[in-house]
């Protein structure tokens, strides 16, 4: 009965970026309760087999002073063995651990249907809404007023149904804050650390928050089902013509298409925002949305979304009332006695935000939750169960070679303590004679390092003595930048500021680094030229951009 009421679409969902859906804040795991870190891994403890053989008042104990260590000492076997899972570590937090929603039945993560819609609902509000300027936000039921009510039935998505994708596997990310701040009146981009503060220097800990996720390329398979003959049923008489266009058209031919459009809007404003608010690292997170704009079709047989944690004010808005996602406000919020209990930003007027959530991945930085929906023909679908088997059987193939290196790395070293300790045992005095030679060792290496120490103090202090003379008519002949900032830097350090006297002399140094390489000098704003403000100024930096850029 549901295939005649319902035209039905399998699809993949790709994800694009670390994806995060939350499991509940009482799921998520508390460092020194629910996991423990140890080198490079986080541990998820499994208290049932750890009660096997400590106390359960012993462990209680543990648990509620959170002392992992104690815990760890504890615990006879490996903690591999008294765990459900085991994680690479990407940081150090002493926030909890966000766990991922999984299927209670597999314990598989899973991207729920729902939260797809609600993703999709947040565009189509967009797209719904004829004129923005006549919509009142202030209005509670404006929502209610472009999609219908659900106490009257007719709420347009009821008639999208989209089931839950299934996941092989997650992993660990670190995330931090990107955050506004103001400088001479200015805003600039930086990251939020510990209480208030946020400045430009980026910190992988501190402030930072991980997440459990489902990593970039990884796919799980759901449907789509639009109802439009209930909707014809329930609309007899008028139908709004684009919620009849959407459930009567294939999702490449008007649905993709409507929120492929939205997400280049979105991404090409994410990326205006981070160029305006511009540090080190904003490059990396706009060639990571450079990368998500290109996944965007032509043809629109996949579409792009946005979903879930990190998502953020202008994704869950619909951003239908924005044209761009700058800054130029931020005011005090109190409550009824005057107290500041936060702050809010905003654009020409209106709230728009200055933060956003980025996880680091190695040298990457994303936007979290882009993902692909691609539509499944059987063909393409029965090769993704082919590749996702043999991937699973590789996968399983892998852990079982690295649990046995890891089993006799362990039988290897029990053996080398058993013979060191047989060694020591049986020659005292060699133990001690090689103890004499170790310390004479470490008085013959400390002298070498002393006198290390001194001549590089005396050339540090003939190096200030040749600048003090000559200033920087040292950098003659120099045009590697990296080489030549150093100098300059070591040269504002020892007399506090640049005489005009020496801006000859970088001027030439910077014609040679420009002719040598170029590719680092090509916009005022940003790279080098940076560093040539911080030396002479902005205005003379910007007379010489002028000037040796051929512009």
């Amino acid at each position: 009965m549901n295939d005649l009421l319902n035209k039905k679409y399998n699809l993949e969902l790709e994800v694009l970026t670390p994806l995060h859906v939350g499991a509940g804040q009482e799921k998520d795991w508390m460092k020194g309760a629910d996991y423990i870190e140890d080198g490079n891994k986080i541990y998820i403890l499994n208290h049932k087999k750890i009660a096997k053989e400590i106390s359960a008042n012993e462990l209680s104990n543990f648990l509620v002073e959170k002392n992992d260590e104690g815990l760890k000492n504890k615990i006879s076997r490996s903690l591999e063995e008294v765990s459900y899972k085991v994680f690479e570590k990407t940081a150090s937090t002493d926030n909890d651990i966000k766990t991922f929603i999984k299927n209670g039945l597999t314990n598989k993560p899973i991207v729920p249907g729902s939260s797809i819609k609600g993703a999709i609902r947040s565009i189509l509000l967009n797209y719904f809404i004829d004129n923005p300027n006549n919509i009142d936000r202030r209005d509670k039921r404006f929502e209610e007023k472009v999609f219908g009510s659900p106490n009257n039935g007719d709420e347009f998505m009821r008639f999208i149904k989209i089931a839950d994708a299934q996941f092989d596997k997650t992993e660990l990310v670190n995330t931090k804050i990107f955050n506004l701040y103001k400088d001479d009146n200015n805003f600039n981009g930086g990251w939020k650390k510990s209480g208030k503060q946020t400045n430009a220097n980026f910190d992988a800990t501190g402030f930072n928050t991980i997440y459990e996720v489902i990593k970039p390329s990884e796919t799980g398979e759901l449907s789509i089902a639009l109802s439009d003959k209930a909707f014809d049923n329930f609309y007899k008489t008028s139908k709004p013509e684009k919620k009849n266009e959407i459930l009567h058209s294939e999702p490449s031919k008007k649905l993709f298409a409507i929120i492929n459009e939205h997400t280049k809007k979105y991404i090409n404003k994410q990326i205006a925002f981070f160029e305006k608010y511009a540090n080190n690292e904003t490059d990396k997170i706009i060639d990571s949305l450079n990368a998500v704009l290109s996944q965007i079709q032509k043809n629109n047989t996949s579409c792009v979304l946005k979903m879930s944690a990190g998502s953020g004010f202008h994704s869950i808005t619909g951003d239908w009332q924005f044209d761009d996602f700058s800054i130029d406000q931020v005011i005090d919020k109190t409550n009824r006695k005057g107290d500041v209990i936060g702050h809010i930003s905003k654009f020409k007027g209106d709230i728009s935000a200055k933060s956003r959530k980025i996880a680091i991945d190695g040298d990457a930085f994303y936007l979290m939750g882009f993902v692909k929906l691609t539509i499944l023909s059987e063909e393409l679908k029965a090769q993704r169960e082919s590749e996702r088997e043999a991937k699973i059987e590789a996968e399983r193939k892998i852990k079982a070679e690295e649990l046995a290196k890891e089993k006799a790395e362990q039988e290897r070293i029990k053996a080398e303590q058993r013979a060191k300790e047989e060694a020591i045992r049986r020659d005292e005095e060699e133990r001690i004679a090689n103890e004499k030679a170790e310390q004479e060792e470490k008085e013959r290496l400390q002298k070498e390092r002393e006198d290390k120490l001194k001549q590089a103090q005396e050339a540090n202090a003939a190096k200030k003595e040749e600048l003090k003379s000559t200033g920087l008519l040292t950098l003659a002949n120099i045009d590697e930048f990296t080489k030549g900032k150093n100098i300059i830097k070591d040269y504002k350090k020892l007399k506090k500021s640049i005489d005009l006297s020496q801006f000859e002399y970088i001027k030439d140094f910077i014609k040679r680094s420009i002719n040598k390489d170029n590719k680092k000098w090509k916009s005022v704003k940003r790279d080098n030229w940076k560093d040539v403000k911080s030396w002479v100024g902005q205005e003379t930096a910007q007379q010489w951009y002028n000037e040796l850029s051929n512009k």
